[in-house]
């Protein structure tokens, strides 16, 4: 038997030391696919004829028929697979036009086996895009994609409560159907009666890879419930889909595993829109607690009588009458402050004459009879706001030692609150990623890489980084820092001002087509546009925006500029197809709030990545919000525009470093306003010759 690569288009043959050379048709430029003959003796038509009928190990029987795969994925699907082989995590940053989607998918499908796939995602748009890969795939596996159980409710419950409320009242609906007590879900109901009607249904969803929508809504014209039936056949799903909570959330994967029937040792993990993974691991291991929770207990004791009714209410006015005033009055005109959990500790004992952990242990007992007496009563409201405040001072005083912080914070709407922050998510994420059988974490932007992996993986040790170039033209792109303005706030002068207005007008007269300019802070952009006066409609992003009427004013017109934050709605996330925007400008760089939160996140981490703490807390989170603004102009191959960056910071080594690879070698440092202009009437000038 040997090996032999085949051009799918021209047909012509290669051997293997020729594909090592080059993965591509040297005469049409066509992805080689594998091949195997029998002999090499065999003539050219014998070979010819297998190398047509005969199916690959390589992954090739998966693509669509017709499709061409491109270069940067053939890169991908090469190097992913080669760490999923050597059992590393493969830690990739794809920009946008890569096809990361599709090639993710390449390198683990032919190796799928007896295994599972689980595919994470953030936001729904993402989602979407898997689910067309997958239909697209000469031969899709079976494929069930979730949100959350209340989003796939056929009931639209709508409890006014918490998503604890809608579970218990789901709970309590299904148990009724078992004992026929009403009210009942007739939907649930329905499935008790027709198992095997609901699962060839449910069967049948997963075959066509509808999304969760698309199966609920059939689902339950036939009258049965999308997620239990779904559920109910997992273990005949080789592909799930699902929000990052199935993946990282330990209660939430353990069930997902449990309908599943496979350990996550039998699962490969693809894990998209990585960049968010830090942040959210932190979050899970948070937790915040406001006072008005604390006067909701309290009015929860009014209704529930207990044999500990009077260590609850005593708890809880120590909480609201001391604590609080106590902390707030010390808080004063701050927004943030930094807390010492013993001290408060010690306060509570002072005050109440029990521990944190007594006071927690009794407010929890007190909760669950306050929950069971309300399913008693057949409340539509099942959760316990004693039962909350107990999880929350069991988190507040428990989570303690240097990767947790705790906080007393006011928000703009002058709420406050207590917080207990972590600052190290990779107790979450590092024994996933470890223990499936394979992980491919990626994102459109993760650069450096090794800072990202830095944030999720306790050790660089069997961890494969690649950071690809972007597959667009580079003539289809033009990106310009300026070296003589800065946001730094020693330098925000009134001259330093209307420099900035100088450089957006000076852009807005000579580039082609809609712009958008996207400032560091709602403030930043406030103070700029007064001294702004352009020959065009002016769009100003405001909280209460819309997407639609944005998008319905930039395709109305090609005399548009946007103005907005960088991070913000219309700089992360969102979409401008067909070259609807053709030139982006940063006023800035966006870094986070500085606050005694940002000074314990840089401290913890220079104690982790010694040297390291304000790059991996303070900097590289700046970058990718510069880079994914900056990122709205080329959204394909055939889009033109230009990008200007606006502070001088860019341009130093230290900080260039850490942009993408292309834009550390495109990009072109201006002098001046003019200039900026001039280079951008040039690259349109060009472009209109060819």
């Amino acid at each position: 038997m040997t090996q032999i690569y085949v051009c799918r288009k021209c047909r012509k043959r290669y051997s293997l030391e020729e594909f090592r050379q080059s993965h591509f048709c040297r005469d049409c430029g066509t992805y080689l696919t594998a091949r195997t003959v029998t002999s090499t003796s065999h003539s050219r038509r014998t070979a010819t004829t297998r190398a047509e009928t005969e199916e690959s190990a390589s992954g090739d029987q998966w693509l669509p028929k017709g499709y061409e795969v491109r270069e940067g994925q053939v890169k991908f699907i090469e190097e992913a697979a080669k760490a999923l082989e050597n059992r590393q995590v493969f830690v990739g940053s794809a920009p946008c036009g890569i096809g990361k989607s599709l090639a993710s998918l390449l390198s683990v499908l032919p190796r799928l086996g007896e295994n599972k796939l689980l595919i994470s995602f953030r936001t729904r748009s993402q989602l979407h895009i898997f689910l067309k890969e997958l239909k697209g795939l000469e031969q899709p596996p079976l494929t069930v994609s979730f949100f959350s159980k209340q989003d796939m409710c056929p009931l639209r419950m709508k409890t006014g409560g918490s998503y604890f409320d809608f579970l218990e009242e789901c709970r309590r609906l299904k148990e009724n159907c078992e004992t026929g007590t009403k009210p009942f879900c007739q939907f649930y109901w329905n499935m008790t009666k027709k198992k095997r009607q609901a699962e060839e249904l449910a069967l049948d969803c997963a075959r066509k890879i509808l999304d969760p929508k698309e199966a609920v809504q059939r689902m339950a014209k036939s009258g049965f419930c999308a997620y239990e039936a779904l559920k109910r056949v997992l273990g005949k799903v080789q592909i799930f889909l699902g929000t990052y909570n199935y993946t990282f959330n330990p209660p939430v994967r353990k069930a997902l595993l449990q309908s599943w029937g496979v350990d996550l040792s039998d699962v490969y993990l693809i894990v998209d829109e990585a960049h968010n993974i830090p942040a959210f691991a932190r979050e899970l291991l948070s937790d915040r607690m406001a006072p008005n929770t604390v006067e909701n207990a309290l009015k929860e004791t009014e209704n529930f009588e207990h044999k500990n009714l009077g260590e609850v209410q005593d708890y809880l006015n120590v909480l609201d009458k001391n604590i609080f005033p106590q902390i707030q009055k010390g808080l004063g005109n701050l927004n943030l402050k930094l807390l010492d959990p013993q001290d408060v500790a010690d306060r509570f004992l002072e005050w109440s004459g029990a521990s944190s952990e007594e006071a927690a242990e009794t407010l929890h007992e007190y909760g669950e009879s306050v929950r069971e007496r309300r399913q008693e009563l057949g409340s539509d409201k099942i959760f316990s706001y004693a039962h909350r405040v107990g999880d929350f001072m069991e988190n507040f005083f428990q989570r303690v030692g240097k990767q947790y912080v705790h906080l007393i914070r006011k928000d703009w709407g002058d709420r406050v609150y207590l917080e207990v922050k972590s600052l190290d998510g990779r107790e979450i994420t590092d024994p996933v990623l470890r223990q499936a059988r394979g992980s491919i974490v990626m994102s459109g932007f993760l650069s450096p890489p090794k800072v990202y992996r830095d944030l999720i993986l306790r050790s660089p040790k069997d961890v494969y980084l690649r950071e690809f170039d972007s597959p667009f033209p580079a003539e289809n792109r033009l990106i310009l820092a300026a070296g003589d303005v800065s946001s730094r706030f020693e330098k925000r002068t009134d001259s330093m001002l209307k420099k900035w207005a100088e450089y957006v007008e000076a852009i807005s007269a000579a580039n082609e087509g809609n712009m958008a300019v996207f400032f560091t802070s709602y403030n930043l952009m406030d103070s700029i546009l007064s001294h702004i006066d352009v020959d065009r409609r002016m769009i100003v992003e405001k909280r209460r925006t819309k997407r639609s009427e944005v998008m319905d004013n930039l395709s109305g017109s090609r005399r548009n500029v946007l103005f907005g934050v960088m991070g913000g709605k219309f700089s992360e996330g969102m979409d401008y197809p067909n070259n609807l925007l053709t030139c982006v400008v940063t006023v800035g760089l966006p870094y986070a709030t500085w606050s005694v939160y940002q000074r314990a996140l840089i401290s913890y981490f220079d104690s982790q990545f010694p040297g390291r703490g304000r790059d991996y807390a303070y900097l590289t989170p700046a970058i990718f919000r510069l880079v994914q603004a900056c990122g709205r102009v080329h959204r394909s191959a055939e889009d033109k525009g230009c990008i200007v960056m606006l502070d001088e910071r860019i341009t130093r080594p230290d900080i260039r470093q850490l942009l993408p690879s292309y834009y550390q070698k495109e990009m072109r440092i201006v002098a001046n306003s003019m200039e900026c202009g001039e280079n951008i009437a040039d690259f349109w000038e060009t472009h209109r010759k060819l």
